[in-house]
């Protein structure tokens, strides 16, 4: 049985890293505004965090090293569908409304734009409903992407 290897291409390389990175810095813009959805986050946390290593693994084995999944298909989809979730994670996290039990709930968004809350409360929170499903779907398509990619990987190696 022969091994076969791909050259490690630098731009999957620096695609597998943003993805692993983007989760966490979407963490970090909530953290402008922590409230209440931030604690529910880390009370979700063990749910979360299964999902991230999840997408850890997937990011590992799809981009990293010679033998990387999406080495043996076109990544293109691959790389949107990742880089896509990443993005509209941090968006969602951006856009999130989020608030104390005192009266200074706000977003990112809105602090860090300086805008009035009473005026653009609405419309963060519609977009960060938004930035939440298609980060759903980007992360569904992903997983697609990579089963499929290392279906490919193991027919040929």
């Amino acid at each position: 049985m022969t091994i076969i290897t791909r050259p490690v291409s630098s731009a999957n390389t620096a695609i597998g890293v943003a993805i692993i990175v983007l989760p966490i810095i979407a963490i970090l813009v909530k953290l402008i505004t922590p409230g209440w959805m931030l604690v529910i986050l880390f009370y979700a946390g063990i749910i979360l965090g299964a999902g991230y290593v999840f997408l850890v693994v997937m990011a590992a084995t799809g981009f990293f090293g010679r033998r990387a999944a999406f080495a043996f298909v076109s990544p293109t989809r691959g790389r949107v569908a990742g880089l896509g979730h990443g993005i509209a994670l941090v968006l969602f996290m951006f856009f999130l409304v989020d608030g104390g039990d005192n009266d200074d709930w706000s977003s990112p968004f809105i602090t860090v734009l300086g805008l009035d809350r009473d005026a653009f409360s609405d419309l963060t929170g519609g977009l960060a409903g938004v930035s939440f499903f298609v980060a759903i779907g980007f992360y569904v398509w992903f997983v697609v992407e990579w089963a499929l990619a290392l279906r490919v990987k193991r027919r040929l190696v």
